[in-house]
């Protein structure tokens, strides 16, 4: 009897073995494509950084579970290596360097902000690693003739197109116009050709100012604003600034009759921050969650705006959607090429024409994608797409502060 337990014992143990042995070769036989990512967990970019980590993540969750990459007749699990680059730009390309030299990665997605974007795409040249980013916009990133830098945001000279358009349909139209700058290459971009734009298009530029990155004073900026009776302002700077601005103006009671911004009145976090006093503020985007384009990865962007905000508890906008589509370009581009060779895999990527809940994604021949932005305007506590084709009709000219 004793024999009989032992030998049922030892059989026993044999097969939970083998059968352990064989679930352990097959999870460490699962192929992985790493995609390699300095981003901005902690500084000044970081609230911006986590949006398109949030982004990331769930992008390649969604892909995971869904059957991976198809590589030719293999599948891949797609898998993304992290560094906080603490929003400096020198850590950030560092830390690209050693993603691609000591983690091996396969390819690249960027960081926050133009200014750490141009540095990071300067090691992907260097490489010959793709890189596939939605948070820089500025036409310096792209006019280096880099082949392995692609963006998926619109040219940062033409952000106020839009607004400036806009105006135009107003009656009466605003003539004057103040150009607010945050010393950043992004922002020196938007206001460039923002400047140039305005002109062209008839209007007053009475005041073109920049201001130091990360600034936290703006009430000599606010005080000419007021002097001049200025009707729009239109403010270049990121979510720190844009709620430092609007958090001044109202202490000075500077109420002209339009106040757009780049970054700030789109993400959900600028809205609860300011409460009330952010009703009414103008943004500009390259999304909106009022679109619905058929998706990729998701079945519409509507669905997507309904599952990122039950897995995040806040509503996705831009940086959210824009940092879906480089995951999804990844997949699409590799998938076509039918092989990880980097250079197979650029080529790729330079030709896609893909539908995703951003919108078509398509590359200029710089890499830049082929787009423009939507005017946004916060009512209610929401932020609704105005112009063109809005949800709602815009509100102006800017109810003044005392009288709300």
């Amino acid at each position: 009897m004793k024999r009989l337990l032992k030998d049922f014992l030892y059989g026993f143990l044999t097969v939970a073995l083998v059968l352990s042995f064989g679930h352990f070769a097959r999870a460490a036989s699962k192929k992985v494509i790493k995609l390699g990512c300095a981003i901005s967990f902690t500084g000044a970019q970081s609230r911006s950084g986590k949006l398109y980590r949030d982004a990331y993540d769930m992008a390649v969750e969604q892909i995971n579970k869904n059957g991976g990459v198809k590589v030719g007749m293999e599948t891949y699990q797609l898998k993304i290596v992290y560094y906080d680059d603490k929003s400096d730009s020198t850590e950030s390309s560092k830390l690209v360097e050693k993603l691609i030299s000591e983690d091996k990665v396969n390819f690249l997605l960027g960081p926050y902000s133009s200014g750490i974007t141009i540095p990071d795409s300067l090691v992907s040249q260097r490489y010959k690693v793709p890189m596939i980013e939605g948070g820089g916009a500025s036409g310096k990133i792209f006019s280096r003739g880099n082949k392995y830098i692609f963006g998926t945001l619109p040219p940062a000279g033409q952000y106020f197109k839009s607004t400036l358009e806009m105006l135009k349909t107003f009656s009466p139209a605003p003539k004057t116009i103040a150009i607010l700058y945050s010393d950043d290459k992004f922002d020196v971009s938007v206001a460039e050709g923002t400047d140039k734009l305005a002109k062209e298009m008839g209007f007053d530029v009475v005041l073109y100012e920049k201001y130091a990155e990360h600034a936290t004073d703006f009430n000599s900026m606010l005080t000419k604003i007021k002097a001049l009776k200025t009707d729009v302002v239109l403010l270049a700077g990121h979510t720190e600034e844009s709620l430092n601005f609007t958090q001044q103006a109202k202490e000075l009671n500077v109420s002209p009759k339009l106040i757009s911004m780049t970054v700030g009145p789109s993400e959900a976090d600028f809205r609860k921050s300011l409460g009330k006093d952010a009703e009414y503020i103008y943004g500009v985007a390259s999304w909106s969650t009022q679109m619905n384009f058929k998706g990729f990865l998701f079945k519409d962007s509507q669905e997507f705006v309904k599952l990122f905000k039950a897995k995040f508890n806040y509503d996705p906008d831009y940086h959210n959607a824009s940092g879906i589509a480089d995951v999804a370009i990844f997949k699409d581009a590799i998938e076509r090429a039918g092989t990880l060779d980097r250079e197979k895999v650029r080529a790729a990527i330079a030709a896609t024409n893909l539908s995703t809940i951003y919108g078509n994604v398509e590359f200029s021949e710089n890499g830049q994608i082929k787009g423009t932005s939507v005017v946004l305007q916060i009512l209610g506590g929401e932020i609704y797409q105005v112009f063109p084709n809005g949800a709602k009709k815009p509100v102006y000219p800017f109810p003044s502060w005392k009288m709300r």
